[in-house]
């Protein structure tokens, strides 16, 4: 019998798991790393412009 290596690790749950989530394609990933970019930029000026208001 032969056991690959992905049903060694914690019984085969690990492969089974992997196998069922969902992996966004390449275009999504980006997109959410410049949304969160922008996100954050946005966040640091509205605190300095808070800042230079009071």
């Amino acid at each position: 019998m032969v056991v690959s290596r992905s049903d060694k690790i914690n019984g085969g749950r690990l492969s089974q798991r992997v196998s069922s989530r969902l992996i966004p394609r390449r275009g999504q990933v980006k997109v959410a790393i410049v949304v969160e970019l922008a996100h954050l930029f946005a966040f640091i000026f509205s605190l300095k412009s808070q800042k230079q208001m009071c």
